[in-house]
């Protein structure tokens, strides 16, 4: 029997917590859209309700995602702009190609 070390099961939770937040926001969306023209009962109608807490919910995934995508971004950036930049200021010498210099 294998185990699973930590970081491959927290990669794996993360992968599933994932598919999850996007089947409930393709779920709220189709719900919203299917019942937008439905027959309003008035102030205690139950369909209103329920719209009104999928847009709650949609409002309150989209702001977690505006952030997470405002701080990550300029990170990545930073991140291939160094990797590019590295390329280029290191360069082959003769100690880093291991080139034996006899005189």
């Amino acid at each position: 029997m294998t185990r699973i070390n930590s970081s491959k099961a927290s990669r794996i939770f993360a992968g599933m917590i994932a598919v999850l937040m996007i089947l409930g926001v393709l779920f709220f969306s189709f719900y919203i859209s299917s019942e937008l023209e439905h027959n309003c009962t008035g102030g205690d109608c139950p369909i209103c309700a329920s719209i009104q807490q999928c847009e709650n919910v949609l409002h309150k995934i989209g702001g977690g995602i505006a952030l997470a995508v405002s701080i990550i971004l300029p990170v990545l950036l930073i991140c291939v702009l160094i990797y590019i930049s590295g390329n280029d200021l290191l360069q082959a010498t003769p100690v880093s190609r291991k080139i034996r210099m006899n005189d």
